[in-house]
């Protein structure tokens, strides 16, 4: 009987008659059928949890005389997340991207024992396992890279798991004594997704509101890659759960916690706090605290995974952090280009992380930039814009269309944040609410905002209805800038500047009329802050409305050099920060930029209210051209007709004259007679 048939027919004895060879022949037999990528005894180590945010520690090791696989500096350790990781025996390149985060390079290991050590992440809870694998660099032929698997591949959890509520972040709305909370995990059916809250000084008098759910698909979006399923684009954004804390009482500390507390293990979040919105109504309201910011990301610049958390971004929400412990902040406006996921929905998972140490205790607006909105097709997924246009909004004189959302069309921005919703209202795209004693505006700069359309005619009316006795301040956001200061030296600063012509066209006199203070906004990674503005774009020491760019939340500053225009009132390039606005009266507040880094302000303005009679707007050159032409021709008109009657008037007095003289001279005087 031969050594296969030993293997597959079962015997009590069996007695082989060349022991040492057969022996050998079913160790070969088992490496090959068990190994068939190389040799089995490449290991990967690690923990099988780590938490939210953090490394996994692996440990690798390939042992002497395993040299089958072979060895190069260019080896790589690899880690996935994604729900079909375990089930997966083999990596080929169309399945890299549903899972790929970042890699490690191990560096130059010529000599066995061929082993090491790699820290690999951070993994941000995504409500799947992720995997970490060992991939070879085979330089014969073609440079490529193969996986190796299933014996070299180490999976763990990550957070809590699944069930762990995430991503928790707080809103206004335009009932002061609510504020509504948003968070997400994978989907509870029956499991009452809740959250409870107190104030902080009674803890044993809980509310609980059970919350509302939603979610996106793939099929939601409009346009690639943001439509392709994998784990670097789409992926399952779990389920978005909002519920809204009420009749609260103002300026009042609560705590709060939310999640499921009945089905599932480790179902709801730490315990968490926020002051309550301070009084919009009375004789007497309160002053308010806002924090402006805008041009973020999820890890800063253009830099690949695995080099954000060196960003400046964990460094700006501390900031905002410490400031709220310090003052308490009433509200954080992101104005536009939050995660710049640019269709990669991986990348929203890890902006909310980055967002919710500050988000879960102070409430955020946001408004939508290019980069969460700006798409270009097929045309048959246009209506599919949570905006409802049949169409985006892109005018042949500028650079809107060029498709910096990756066809994302803001559906995860539109899905992720609920917003305050006043009549006419629409959604995270122009909506407004009060703050203490401030009225604030948000619009969306990637919708059309010319006199008579529709974002136009609802920012009209919506001014038009503000109280200025309990709110003096209006306080309106959007992305782009009206006014900055970058030196148009080619590409898309040049294409940007007709938006900044038609925006001052459009909305300074709408702004004038109704006493705009402070207009905030993003779009240029730098920091400007215009003096007080007349409808006419000239300084006022009486008040007008300040225009400021603050697109230093994190991504990369803009390199420019800037000119000095009359309007400005101060430029900064190379610190990434925010502003503060502070009301401190009803007729004078303060604008402080903080830099991120130091945590020192480094710029301070003190700006005065809004006359109460606007400066009327002057006519433009052209206007006046033809008006002081039309002056002169006139006077020109009237001196020739003067000149015209006078002579008439002569010759009428000749003719008479002359007849006069002929009568007397053929009748004689009239004395006679």
């Amino acid at each position: 009987m031969g050594l296969f048939s030993m293997l597959v027919t079962p015997q009590h004895s069996y007695n082989p008659r060349y022991p040492a060879v057969e022996l050998i022949l079913l160790v070969l037999l088992v490496s090959l059928i068990s190994f068939p990528f190389g040799c089995r005894c490449l290991q990967l180590y690690g923990d099988s949890h780590i938490p939210n945010g953090g490394n996994a520690t692996i440990t690798w090791e390939l042992e002497a005389g395993d040299s089958p696989l072979g060895m190069s500096s260019k080896d790589e350790v690899r880690a996935y997340c994604g729900e079909d990781v375990q089930t997966s025996g083999t990596l080929d390149e169309d399945d890299i991207d549903r899972w790929y985060i970042g890699d490690v390079l191990l560096g130059d290991s010529s000599t066995l024992p061929y082993n090491g050590t790699v820290n690999v992440g951070p993994f941000i809870n995504m409500r799947v396992r992720c995997e970490v694998v060992f991939w070879v660099y085979n330089s014969s032929g073609q440079e490529e890279y193969k996986p190796v698997l299933p014996e070299s591949a180490h999976s763990f959890v990550v957070g809590s798991g699944p069930n762990e509520p995430m991503q928790g972040h707080l809103a206004m709305t335009v009932d002061p004594s609510q504020v509504r909370l948003t968070w997400v995990s994978q989907p509870l059916s029956n499991c009452n997704p809740s959250v409870w809250y107190h104030k902080t000084s009674d803890p044993s008098n809980v509310t609980r509101v059970q919350a509302g759910a939603s979610t996106y698909s793939a099929g939601d979006m409009c346009g690639d890659p943001a439509v392709k399923v994998n784990g670097k684009f789409f992926r399952d954004p779990g389920t978005i759960y909002t519920a809204a804390m009420a009749w609260l009482q103002p300026s009042t500390n609560y705590s709060y916690w939310y999640g499921t507390d009945n089905c599932t293990v480790n179902g709801t979040s730490p315990l968490q706090w926020f002051m309550s919105p301070k009084s919009t109504a009375g004789d007497a309201t309160p002053a308010a605290r806002i924090v402006g910011i805008a041009d973020m990301g999820a890890w800063g610049g253009s830099n690949p995974p695995g080099a954000e958390w060196n960003s400046p971004i964990p460094i700006v929400m501390q900031r905002i952090v410490d400031l709220n412990n310090q003052k308490s902040i009433d509200l954080v406006g992101i104005f536009g280009d939050l995660s710049y996921a640019n269709g990669q929905g991986y990348v929203w998972e890890r902006y909310f992380y980055r967002l919710e140490p500050a988000a879960v205790r102070v409430p955020f607006d946001v408004a939508v930039g290019n980069h969460e909105y700006d798409y270009t097709g097929p045309p048959t997924q246009f209506h599919r814009d949570p905006s409802g246009l049949t169409h985006p909004y892109q005018p042949s004189w500028s650079n809107l269309g060029d498709g910096s959302s990756h066809g994302e069309c803001a559906v995860p921005v539109d899905r992720r944040f609920s917003m305050a919703a006043p009549p006419g209202s629409n959604g995270v795209f122009w909506y407004s609410h009060n703050v203490a004693n401030v009225h604030m505006v948000v619009i969306s700069t990637e919708h059309e905002l010319a006199p008579g359309s529709v974002q136009a005619q609802w920012l009209e009316q919506d001014l038009a209805a503000v109280n200025r006795t309990t709110q003096p301040w209006v306080v309106i956001a959007g992305h782009r800038s009206l006014y900055n200061n970058a030196k148009y030296t080619g590409g898309r600063k040049d294409s940007d500047l007709p938006y900044q012509i038609y925006g001052r066209e459009w909305l300074t006199p709408l702004f004038a009329r109704h006493r705009v203070n402070v207009y905030m906004s993003g779009h240029y990674h730098n920091y400007v802050r215009t003096c007080p503005l007349d409808v006419n774009g000239d300084c006022s020491k009486k008040g007008g409305t300040s225009y400021i760019c603050v697109g230093t939340g994190g991504a990369g500053l803009e390199p420019d050099s800037f000119s000095t225009p009359s309007w400005l009132g101060f430029n900064l390039t190379g610190h990434h920060g925010f502003i503060l606005f502070e009301t401190t009266s009803d007729q004078s507040a303060e604008i402080h930029f903080i830099d991120a880094d130091s945590g020192e302000t480094l710029d301070r303005s003190v700006i005065a209210q809004y006359p109460h009679s606007p400066v009327q707007p002057s006519q433009s050159k052209t206007t006046t051209y033809i008006i002081v032409g039309a002056a002169v021709g006139g006077a020109v008109a009237v001196i020739c007709a003067i000149l015209v009657v006078r002579s008439l008037v002569r010759r009428k007095r000749r003719s008479l004259a002359f007849r006069t003289t002929q009568h007397q001279y053929l009748f004689g005087s009239s004395d006679e007679g």
